[in-house]
């Protein structure tokens, strides 16, 4: 990889997005989104992005999630379509359609409208699917699923699933990653959830997989926190060679010493991860575009769950001072 061009061409897009966007946009939100572009090797086409935005403003309310922190990651993600109009009339039926499924609307029924099937026959179908999963999830661990599980609860069903299998297998990786170590809260669940993504069966190489990429980062230095827990499912159901797996390494210590990140140094995982992930693809053909476009939005909804979350604690906080 050339380190040079890669912090070239993400200072640009991040200055693109930020202009894009607005100076009171979070940066951590600029930052994900700028990653993402530049991982795919996809131009950000400002002009886009603002029609997009705009189209967003028309169409929602001024308490709508679309007017908060996680509408501009998900304008980021409808750019992808060419009629903005029609993205997002679509993305808000998408919630209505998981409204009527029982899940309540807010940041992450908003995130998860964008994984719903794009078969309108099977819209309503594959949104009850996605309830009986997160109810499932919710029999396990009652205390710890929560409304940020529904992006995955959506991504991770279809109409032919198993809800209850997967669910056992979720609650079996998830034990079987507490016993090494791994601080159990909803970055575990997230992580138990990704490793069903290939299977809703058990598979047995998967824990120790994950154990291993996890003792092997750290071993080289690469800051693995409970943030980070879902990237290592990712890197094991991708089944990462060593060769792969110390470029990440390699390219995550370049971007790290970047200015842009300084504060921000959270980041530099998930944008090693993106990197690698796209570097495989170009090589491994086995690597369909669906796994590919899957993952994609695996790690987005991740991201924007993640600053979701955080934005939400901020807000409880600022209230509870006042």
């Amino acid at each position: 990889m050339d380190y040079v061009m890669i912090e070239n061409e993400f200072a640009n897009t991040v200055e693109e997005v930020s202009k894009a966007a607005g100076w009171t946009v979070d940066r951590k939100i600029v930052l994900a989104i700028a990653s993402t572009f530049v991982a795919s090797g996809k131009t950000f086409d400002a002009t886009k992005y603002k029609n997009v935005l705009q189209e967003m403003k028309k169409q929602s309310s001024w308490l709508s999630p679309l007017r908060t922190t996680v509408g501009y990651s998900i304008a980021a993600n409808l750019m992808e379509q060419d009629d903005a109009e029609k993205a997002v009339k679509n993305l808000i039926t998408n919630v209505s359609i998981l409204k009527e499924a029982k899940f309540r609307s807010g940041n992450f029924s908003y995130i998860g409208a964008q994984f719903l099937t794009e078969d309108e026959q099977d819209k309503k179908t594959h949104a009850q699917v996605a309830r009986a999963l997160f109810d499932a999830i919710r029999k396990h661990h009652p205390f710890l699923t929560s409304y940020e599980d529904i992006p995955y609860a959506i991504l991770l069903s279809s109409p032919s699933d198993d809800v209850e299998l997967r669910a056992d297998t979720m609650n079996r990786y998830y034990k079987e990653l507490r016993t090494y170590n791994f601080n159990a809260g909803n970055e575990l669940q997230w992580l138990s959830q990704v490793l069903t993504f290939l299977s809703p069966k058990f598979d047995g190489q998967l824990v120790p997989d994950v154990v291993t990429l996890r003792d092997g980062l750290k071993k080289q230095n690469v800051k693995v926190k409970a943030m980070h827990y879902p990237l290592l499912g990712f890197l094991a159901i991708l089944n990462l060679d060593k060769a792969q797996l110390q470029g990440l390494i390699d390219l995550y210590h370049e971007l790290k010493d970047m200015k842009l990140l300084k504060w921000h140094r959270e980041f530099v995982l998930f944008m090693a991860v993106q990197f690698a992930i796209y570097d495989m693809a170009k090589v491994q053909k086995s690597l369909s575009m669906t796994i590919m476009s899957s993952i994609e939005l695996l790690i987005q909804a991740q991201q924007a769950a993640m600053i979701a979350a955080v934005s939400a604690a901020a807000i409880a906080s600022s209230s509870s001072s006042s």
